[in-house]
């Protein structure tokens, strides 16, 4: 596949185009999956232990946004178009494998959240809610694709700080800085 800006082509080696398609599909059927599961066997409101009182199941609709913060439902599709975009952006320069896989976990989680907002909604298309069902304590509820989200964001991150070049201050003195032989 080759984008184009500026009148230059740049191509995206396929091995990557089939890689990020890959981890994104898995990312968006592993979600979509285990929130059918949920739908299918649980009541909403309905919370289910699994490990002691604190982690456990509990299906919610969520039809705002993180945390449940308000939020217009049309909001979300431009974010998912605008991430699609910036990712693409960003894959045709090469990002290291850990950006890489954190990127398309980005874009499988954020898949997997728009399309409950596509297809559950009460009101037609595309007023849906997500499908929460993950009870962590008094953590507010997520699903995989919400969790796809946060490690691919900490995998960018990751990579961001292991790329980073060193500041001037943490540089080793050498004969060639005036105030190693004290000539300032």
């Amino acid at each position: 596949m080759s984008l184009e800006t500026d009148g230059t082509r740049i191509s995206v080696p396929p091995s990557r185009r089939i890689w990020l398609l890959v981890i994104v599909l898995i990312t968006v059927v592993a979600d979509q999956v285990t929130k059918q599961l949920v739908l299918d066997r649980l009541t909403p409101g309905e919370y289910v232990p699994l490990v002691g009182e604190h982690v456990g199941l509990q299906l919610l609709f969520n039809s705002g946004g993180a945390f449940g913060l308000p939020a217009p439902s049309g909001l979300f599709l431009f974010v998912a178009a605008l991430v699609t975009v910036l990712v693409w952006r960003v894959l045709r320069q090469g990002p290291t494998i850990t950006a890489f896989i954190g990127f398309a976990l980005l874009l499988g989680g954020a898949y997997g959240n728009i399309i409950d907002r596509l297809t559950r909604g009460v009101d037609g298309f595309g007023s849906g809610a997500v499908v929460d069902f993950v009870a962590w304590g008094s953590f507010p509820r997520f699903n995989v694709a919400d969790a796809a989200i946060t490690v691919g964001v900490a995998l960018i991150f990751l990579s961001l700080l292991s790329n980073t070049p060193p500041s001037h201050d943490e540089r080793s003195p050498t004969a060639a800085d005036p105030d190693v032989d004290g000539a300032a």
